[in-house]
């Protein structure tokens, strides 16, 4: 038996709906109890609803859209909405082009974002600051005054990632997508990072960094480009590098104008500038080395050289102003013109006659031989060009087998040393080591000028012993001439 029970007091009435006589609270109006009954209010359809007087505070329940909705004297205002112009329902909107809809603020207040309380995302004014993840960018609101939005100095900063550009204080221009990209970056300006601690600690501006940890440790480098995961990773203050592959130019520190494209490549540089490497493990082994040029797998040196080149798949450099073209299994080298050396009379000075001849090429001893190309390679570091890769050592073996058995003539370059050093020929076709790790090499086409002048000596030679016998054959004659008036 349901009950209602009236309280009047002087300035309020009181009124209890319930099932067991109990007094209304005296701090509400209306008090309604019940264990296994709910309060149903005014179910009407939304034509109905937009047809009643705007009354302050009306509640009703609207049967098109499934929700409650109140009046706030200026319009309707839906409670939970699951579809309603100017608000997204959790579900998801459909037919929502230009219907108004959108997710943010009316004024210029950043579009905050949060989870557990905790800033996990927010979007400034104009769009041109978007900071998502876990206090990405969260001291950049010191570059977001309102003073700063009415002059139009917006920062432009995008922030992805959990602590992605936390530091940021006047940088701008900046782009920041994964956790702790551009972490200690406070004044550093147009740079671009984009994975797990991608420029980490930079301070400096242009630079690009791709990749886990790529840039880690950049101080204030500049206008770098590192794209790949390690990448650039011991890089301080060296500026003006591209490195393009895993752990490409991984150790350099305060290297400038290097290149390095592929994995591992320029790996071991730390402080050499100027140089350029292409390939797998190109550019192996220099440290300091300056303005060296790698192209191949492995290309590599093991010393500190300076204006050198190796081509060719493990290549290796082993002196300054040098190039070297492919490894000792290469058997041939070709090209449909011979190589030519700059010989312009006009550029030539302190010109001497001082070859010498036959006395050098006479102390010459031509012979046939087998070179040991492996050993040879070994010893100046063995790259192991295809590590890791069981058919390309296979193949490469098997070149180092042919070029073995090859059966070669030539000279011996001590020999040849010796030869010039006794006929006191400073001979520019030998080229001797300066040091333990470099190696004696000959220069064959430069034998055709003492072999020119043992052949011009030689025909002088011929030319004399001619017009001495062309002498002789005439007093010959004159004798026979006499012999035969004598009769």
């Amino acid at each position: 038996m349901l009950a209602i029970a009236c309280t009047m007091q002087a300035h309020a009435q009181n009124v209890a709906i319930n099932a067991d006589g109990a007094l209304p609270d005296p701090n509400a109006a209306l008090d309604i109890k019940s264990s296994n009954k709910g309060i149903l209010i005014p179910r009407i359809s939304m034509s109905a609803r937009l047809a009643l007087p705007s009354t302050k505070g009306l509640m009703v329940y609207d049967t098109v859209y499934n929700s409650f909705w109140y009046n706030t004297g200026a319009g309707w205002r839906a409670i939970a909405p699951e579809s309603y112009d100017g608000y997204w329902s959790r579900k998801g909107e459909i037919n929502t082009h230009d219907s108004g809809f959108f997710i943010g603020t009316r004024d210029l207040a950043p579009f905050v974002i949060k989870v557990n309380d905790s800033l996990s995302g927010r979007i400034d004014a104009d769009m041109r600051n978007l900071f998502l993840g876990y206090k990405a960018g969260i001291s950049s609101s010191t570059m977001i005054s309102q003073g700063a939005r009415d002059s139009g100095n917006y920062p432009s900063l995008t922030a992805i990632g959990h602590s992605a550009l936390y530091s940021n204080t006047t940088g701008s221009w900046n782009t920041a997508t994964g956790r702790e990209a551009l972490y200690l970056n406070t004044e550093g300006s147009g740079n671009t990072a984009t994975g797990y601690n991608a420029l980490y600690s930079n301070k400096s501006g242009s630079n690009t960094a791709t990749g886990i940890r790529s840039m880690y440790y950049n101080t204030t480098g500049q206008s770098n480009a590192a794209h790949g995961s390690y990448s650039l990773t011991s890089n301080t203050t060296g500026s003006y590098n591209a490195a393009l592959g895993h752990q490409a130019l991984d150790n350099n520190a305060t290297g400038d104008f290097n290149t390095a494209v592929g994995m591992n490549s320029m790996y071991h540089n730390t402080t050499g500038s100027y140089n350029t490497g292409i390939g797998y493990g190109a550019g192996g082994g220099n440290s300091s080395g300056t303005a060296n040029t790698f192209i191949g797998a492995n290309t590599a040196t093991f010393g500190v050289y300076t204006n050198s080149t190796a081509i060719g798949n493990g290549a290796q450099i082993t002196a300054s102003n040098k190039i070297r073209l492919g490894n000792s299994a290469v058997t041939v080298i070709e090209g449909q013109v011979p190589f030519t050396t700059p010989s312009d009379g006009r550029f030539k000075y302190d010109v001497k006659e001082d070859v010498r001849g036959l006395d050098f090429i006479l102390q010459l001893r031509p012979v046939t031989y087998r070179f040991d190309v492996g050993r040879f390679d070994a010893q100046h570091g063995n790259p192991q060009e295809a590590k890791g890769n069981t058919n390309a050592n296979y193949a490469l073996q098997a070149a180092y087998n042919d070029a073995s058995l090859i059966r070669r003539s030539g000279f011996i370059a001590q020999e040849v040393e010796k030869a010039a050093k006794a006929s006191g020929y400073d001979f520019s076709g030998i080229i001797t080591p300066k040091t333990e790790q470099e190696h004696y090499s000959l220069s064959y086409e430069s034998f055709v000028v003492p072999l020119v002048k043992a052949v011009q000596e030689q025909q002088k030679t011929i030319d004399a012993q001619n017009k001495t016998i062309a002498g002789l054959q005439q007093q010959l004659d004159e004798i026979k001439q006499l012999l035969q008036h004598t009769k």
